[in-house]
């Protein structure tokens, strides 16, 4: 059986953790795992490791649906301004559009988000973000105090360049 719109040249892929980009992310790692680049651009994935605190702003995807899954530890998502705790094993899916943020609740926690856009002429934008504006991790270990990084207004300023757009402060633990 043949399906019309299935690309018969490309074949499975492997990508070893020495090519994937990581990086220090408002106080934890993101490690991008798949590359939009390595699925015709139609999502992205990435893994997030965070101690108590880590956390992101309130924020609006304008072409990604972004899905969460929590692996290890709890947050706390902020998501069309409910409050909902998501404990290791659950999923909180966001259409894009909707704003959201989240903070590490537990000691520490790791997740991963899947950064999707249905619309054809789009493609995930965040790993490109990660790619070209975050300082690359040093190490596959979670920053220390004394590394440097873009503050949140410079996070902020980028988000017309990768379609998202500030929509309030980080939730706190």
């Amino acid at each position: 059986m043949t399906f019309p719109d299935m690309v018969h040249d490309e074949k499975g892929r492997l990508i070893p953790e020495s090519e994937q980009t990581a990086v220090w992310l408002l106080g934890g790692l993101a490690q991008v795992r798949v590359p939009g680049s390595a699925t015709r651009n139609s999502f992205t994935v990435v893994q997030h490791t965070g101690n108590r605190g880590y956390n992101t702003p309130l924020h609006i995807h304008d072409y990604e649906d972004e899905v969460f899954i929590v692996l290890d530890g709890t947050l706390r998502m902020i998501c069309d301004g409910e409050e909902h705790v998501a404990e290791a094993g659950t999923t909180m899916i966001v259409p894009r559009t909707v704003p959201h943020g989240f903070v590490t609740t537990s000691d520490d926690a790791r997740f991963l988000t899947i950064h999707s856009t249905p619309q054809p002429d789009r493609r995930p934008q965040f790993d490109l973000f990660l790619e070209a504006e975050i300082p690359h991790a040093k190490t596959l270990t979670l920053p220390t105090e004394d590394v440097g990084g873009p503050d949140l207004d410079h996070i902020i300023a980028l988000g017309s360049t990768y379609a998202y757009r500030y929509a309030g402060p980080p939730p706190a633990p």
